[in-house]
């Protein structure tokens, strides 16, 4: 069984609905290996591809597409991140009621578990403290209230990345990163928890172990129980491959191209500039193989 990822490299949703379906009107396309750089043709044939599942931060311009696809006989979910950061952190991704409204249209056409909302990374700061994000988040739960019966939340990883992009970016706004004990991150979450459940909303942990011993529920991006409920097949054979710690994810094949998604998140692992990813994205062809120049 084939599973395509579109993407956790890019957000292939928002910047890249045209390549997107070029290629499943080709029935194919190429990817290159991020670590040795070595191309790779993979099918886009609805006889080859058991499912999608889609990562986005604006699914907006993709909802067209997705109704092409449904018509087509592929199935898919979409998981949508949506949080409101402060513009210094998330300059360019939608409001969340932008965000909410998308996501209430893709679940009206193709049913409650299509969609898969991400509140994540959590990031701690003087600007982004305990507080503001149980405000932020029940705000956000508002919005997405009826619209999808998971909530998926992580917290931020320290990658190296951070040191070149995101810690000057707080030093520059003068906001300080919090690196708070253990049992206050519980606190938060287990209050998140709360709030979740009375919404109706299942709140699930990605790649946090030492939080599932604490009685929170893990995830998986890649989720065998939410595709075998979009398709109608059993996914339970496929190899569990886990990222990183904690991960739970079955097999999937990652289409995407890392330094391409021009959100300019500060955050960003997958990327290793706002610029450098504008550069890459203005030369890139619709009608190339593989999703970069």
């Amino acid at each position: 069984m084939t599973i395509i990822s579109a993407s956790r490299r890019t957000d292939i949703p928002a910047f890249y609905g045209a390549w997107f379906m070029n290629k499943i009107a080709r029935g194919h396309c190429v990817v290159k290996n991020p670590f040795n750089g070595k191309s790779e043709t993979v099918s886009l044939k609805p006889a080859d591809v058991d499912a999608f599942v889609f990562w986005t931060r604006n699914p907006a311009p993709f909802i067209k597409h997705l109704d092409t696809l449904y018509d087509m006989g592929f199935k898919f979910y979409v998981q949508i991140t949506t949080i409101g950061y402060p513009k210094f952190i998330d300059p360019a991704s939608p409001e969340p009621a932008n965000a909410a409204e998308s996501a209430r249209r893709i679940a009206q056409k193709f049913g409650p578990r299509s969609v898969v909302w991400r509140y994540d990374p959590i990031i701690l700061t003087s600007a982004t403290d305990a507080n503001w994000h149980l405000q932020n988040f029940a705000h956000n739960m508002n919005l997405m209230k009826g619209v999808t019966d998971t909530c998926v939340i992580s917290f931020i990883d320290m990658y190296k990345k951070l040191d070149r992009n995101f810690f000057p970016l707080l030093e520059k706004n003068g906001v300080t990163f919090l690196n708070p004990a253990k049992a206050d991150l519980l606190k938060l979450t287990h209050k998140m928890a709360e709030l979740a459940k009375e919404a109706g909303i299942s709140l699930q942990t990605c790649c946090e172990p030492d939080f599932v011993k604490e009685g929170l529920h893990p995830t998986s991006c890649i989720d065998p129980h939410r595709l075998e409920d979009v398709t109608g097949k059993p996914f339970d054979a496929i190899k569990r491959v886990p990222t990183r710690k904690g991960c739970g994810c079955i097999h999937a094949k990652d289409i995407g191209a890392y330094d391409t998604c021009v959100f300019a998140c500060a955050y960003c692992y997958a990327n290793h500039s706002p610029a450098k990813s504008k550069v890459i994205k203005a030369k890139i062809d619709d009608f190339s193989l593989a999703l970069s120049p």
